[in-house]
């Protein structure tokens, strides 16, 4: 039997629609890529397009604004990037990206005023590593009598509610790092400068430079930052006099090399021949 004109009309109308569904998922993904590779300008003018086309689904417009607003946050257009974050909590309010931000946006707030760091997708866990960055690292933004605080905790602190509320995340990765160089410790300069972490107390924190290197392994088995961290644990162990572990720990940059000649595979190998001093 033919199809009646009614059900033409229905069928046409239809394949329009997942036309233009196509058509905007493929904007948004050709924006995503821009602003991945660094094509910042050219991102924001898709995001722009996508956000005032009539054939955008609602998900689309609130990715779109989500993005706009962390192009500015990453080119210090705070006022900016907070308008476009509250015009999408406020018009897309059951969308994924309004549930992260609602209610956290007052804590990004507190952060404006800091360098960012784009590579993190979501801007709480941005937040939290950059709290964390200011008691682990001494270019401090705010003028902030920090004396007799315990730097090293407070930075873990922050690290850990990012690992916690973002497992598995690039966000997550970059907070087993940075807890990791936390703990391992600083000094800093000046002939009085203050030590921190594992260079001021050995016992103290080398246990738990250990239990954090075993999480971030399993983890983020495939991290290029593994081999790094395993070579800081074995120096520790040398800068202590501890033999046994320093081999141990050599032995295991080596083997995670599977062969392959690198900078800390050749350093381990070349350590293993004089250990003791």
């Amino acid at each position: 039997m033919a199809a009646t004109m009614s059900e033409m009309m229905i069928k046409t109308l239809a394949m329009a629609l997942i036309a233009c569904g196509l058509a905007c998922a493929q904007d948004a993904a050709l924006a995503r890529d821009f602003y991945v590779h660094g094509l910042k300008s050219r991102a924001l003018e898709s995001y722009i397009e996508l956000l005032h086309s009539a054939k955008a689904v609602p998900a689309d417009k609130a990715e779109a604004l989500y993005y706009m607003g962390q192009i500015a946050f990453d080119e210090n257009s705070y006022s900016t990037a907070i308008d476009d974050w509250q015009k999408l909590i406020k018009e897309y309010p059951t969308s994924k990206r309004a549930a992260e931000l609602k209610d956290r946006l007052n804590q990004l707030k507190e952060v404006l005023a800091k360098e960012t760091d784009a590579s993190l997708e979501s801007l709480v866990a941005r937040s939290y590593i950059r709290n964390g960055d200011f008691w682990a690292d001494g270019d401090k933004k705010f003028s902030i009598d920090s004396s007799w605080m315990s730097h090293v905790d407070l930075a873990v602190n922050w690290y850990d509610r990012v690992i916690q509320e973002f497992p598995g995340s690039d966000a997550a990765e970059i907070a087993y790092q940075r807890k990791l160089f936390a703990l391992l410790g600083w000094r800093e300069l000046g002939r009085d400068g203050e030590v921190y972490g594992l260079k001021a107390n050995y016992q103290q924190y080398m246990p738990q430079v250990l239990k954090t290197f075993t999480e971030f392994e399993a983890a983020f088995p495939k991290s290029s930052h593994l081999q790094g961290f395993r070579y800081q644990i074995a120096q520790a162990y040398w800068g202590h006099k501890d033999w046994e572990n320093t081999r141990a720990w050599l032995t295991k940059v080596v083997e995670a090399g599977a062969g392959q000649d690198s900078f800390y595979t050749d350093t381990a190998k070349a350590r293993l021949k004089k250990v003791e001093y």
